[in-house]
């Protein structure tokens, strides 16, 4: 045996020993619950969609965006959603925010076509 193949033998049981301690505690590790993630990320569109690639358009229409710059939409704090909004980063603005979704979601700062806003009421 050469001595390459002696240090890569003594070195495996050590490996497979610590691979073995990392699932055990992976494993025991307590799952996440929806309290942990209760958040979600206010994601607004900044730029326009002329000359963006298509699959960046589905993208954009996935997380709700793309009919109207500046309107928001909310996404919980999950992986798929951060993973999308990372491809549309250059495109929209996010901001992170605590607790659960305000219950009017988007409010309309536009009047109904022949209505106009005169003041907001409280």
């Amino acid at each position: 045996m050469s001595s390459v193949s002696r240090i890569l033998a003594a070195a495996r049981p050590s490996l497979s020993a610590s691979a073995r301690a990392y699932t055990t505690v992976a494993s025991e590790a307590p799952k996440a619950t929806a309290a942990a993630t209760e958040g979600y990320y206010k994601v607004t569109q900044t730029r326009s969609l002329i000359g963006v690639p298509k699959s960046t358009i589905k993208v954009l229409k996935s997380l709700g965006l793309g009919k109207k710059i500046g309107r928001p939409v909310f996404q919980p704090h999950e992986p798929s959603a951060a993973g999308k909004i990372l491809k549309v980063k250059e495109l929209v603005k996010v901001e992170n925010m605590s607790g659960s979704i305000p219950p009017e979601g988007f409010q309309r700062t536009r009047a109904t076509k022949g209505y106009k806003v005169v003041g907001k009421m409280l």
